[in-house]
């Protein structure tokens, strides 16, 4: 592949920083578990949670082969590391640019491509995987809320993340048409992180079951139009 001259830049900056500040620490963190939030900041301030985000909405306003260079040079040093930046690049910055309105773009987009805040994906569900037409999660309606209930498995950035994009049945009686999709933040009571993965690797980054008890969120949390969470899923 033939670089041109910014994503050249951008490959040896990341290539740098990785060398320096990920690749000399990741055995430790691994041992430890250690989620590195300082590493991270610094990641922020080089553009790299929202590396495809326009500069107008606080991210770096590159290309997508660039997000691939910035991934790519960040698992050199550290792969968990990279995989909780590719997640909040996408699906969580990407999800945000197509389906989000001009208010959640300036309340989750920006701060999410900025660094301020770290996102997370829920998806996958224990009995199902991660196949969104099969989803048991749900979302009911109550006044001005929808109230989640449900187990999510696998959450990338699930203990860590501020907020987090979740896909639930709105409507069981219409199948994968009656999926929606969410902003959900973390900090919302009923947002309970149950458990940790003893997983074989990557350990600097968490992959935790989530469960929805009771976890109100106000309607305009909404990502899109009701019905519209499978297509937004795939």
């Amino acid at each position: 592949m033939i670089l041109n001259e910014e994503q050249t830049m951008i490959q040896e900056a990341l290539r740098s920083f990785s060398r320096e500040r990920l690749a000399p620490n990741a055995a430790r963190w691994d041992k430890e578990h250690h989620f590195p939030k300082e590493e991270l900041q610094e990641l922020a301030a080089l553009g790299a949670f929202g590396v495809a985000v326009p500069e107008a909405l606080g991210g770096a306003g590159l290309d997508y082969v660039s997000l691939a260079l910035v991934l790519e040079e960040i698992a050199a040093g550290d792969g968990g590391t990279s995989t909780i930046i590719s997640v909040n690049n996408c699906p969580v910055c990407s999800i945000a640019m197509m389906y989000a309105n001009d208010a959640q773009k300036e309340q989750w987009l920006r701060p999410l491509a900025q660094g301020a805040m770290l996102g997370a994906f829920c998806l996958t569900e224990p009995h199902t995987g991660s196949d969104a037409s099969a989803l048991r999660t749900t979302a009911t309606r109550d006044g001005n809320e929808y109230v989640l209930n449900g187990t999510k498995q696998f959450i990338t950035s699930g203990k860590y993340a501020d907020v987090a994009i979740v896909m639930a049945v709105t409507d069981k009686a219409a199948g994968k048409r009656g999926i929606s999709a969410f902003w959900v933040p973390t900090n919302t009571p009923g947002y309970i992180v149950a458990g940790l993965e003893q997983k074989m690797g990557q350990h600097s980054s968490d992959t935790a079951q989530i469960l929805f008890d009771n976890c109100r969120i106000p309607a305009e949390n909404m990502i899109g139009e009701e019905g519209q969470g499978y297509k937004i899923a795939l």
